[in-house]
């Protein structure tokens, strides 16, 4: 079979969270966050490799982190980019070239579980991506200049989440453009949804939570009391 990779966007500098360290390294539970992705990706039967994409200058701890971890699966850690699309075209070009389908996932999103890896892939059967969403909740309104111009209908909106999976060669594509291209993109979907290619929405899970800010930090420390 055609391997499967990983890649693992930790290039976050940890501003909103307060911290004196990348929030890759920030610690919850008493292990960097980062090392519950690694886990992730190296005890999952399915995903063959993994890159690790961490702020400048922390490629060396993160590859450490990998060693004492076991973790035999993380071919690189290498350097991010100023904003996320760049952070991830940096893991794609540690991406071999026989890859035939490639997992993204923030670190930042700790609680992500095997079975959801294993539903985004098993999308990519029939679509060349495939991404976890919730449906949303609150009702949504698009406001320009303080002013509500509009309502939207909440049926057909998702909250989208990570582990995203795609097709290497779909990833490429939409990855293949400018840097200028690229950086506004805040997920690797829309993207690939731009580079006209399909992609599929499975069910999230609410547990799969992202860390942002303290009091994120601070729910995801009382889910291990």
């Amino acid at each position: 079979m055609s391997p499967t990779w990983a890649i693992v966007v930790a290039g976050g500098e940890g501003t909103r969270l307060g911290a004196d360290v990348p929030k890759a390294f920030v610690r919850l539970a008493g292990r960097p966050l980062l090392a519950r992705s690694i886990d992730l990706f190296e005890d999952h039967p399915a995903v063959d490799r993994m890159v690790l994409v961490v702020p400048a200058g922390w490629d060396e701890p993160a590859s450490l982190l990998a060693d004492e971890l076991a973790a035999g699966k993380v071919a690189a850690a290498v350097p991010g980019g100023e904003t996320r699309a760049l952070s991830v075209a940096a893991g794609l070009a540690q991406v071999a070239a026989d890859a035939e389908a490639i997992l993204v996932h923030d670190a930042a999103r700790p609680f992500a579980s095997a079975e959801l890896v294993d539903r985004v892939l098993a999308a990519l059967g029939e679509h060349d991506g495939a991404i976890p969403a919730l449906p949303v909740t609150d009702t949504v309104k698009r406001v320009r200049e303080g002013v509500v111009a509009e309502t939207l209908d909440r049926g057909e909106l998702r909250a989208v989440q990570t582990p995203q999976a795609f097709r290497a060669a779909a990833l490429r594509q939409a990855f293949s453009g400018s840097s200028d291209a690229l950086r506004g993109a805040t997920d690797c979907a829309s993207l690939v949804e731009a580079a006209g290619f399909a992609v599929a929405a499975v069910n999230g899970e609410a547990g799969n939570e992202k860390i942002t800010t303290p009091d994120d930090l601070a729910r995801a420390e009382d889910r291990f009391e």
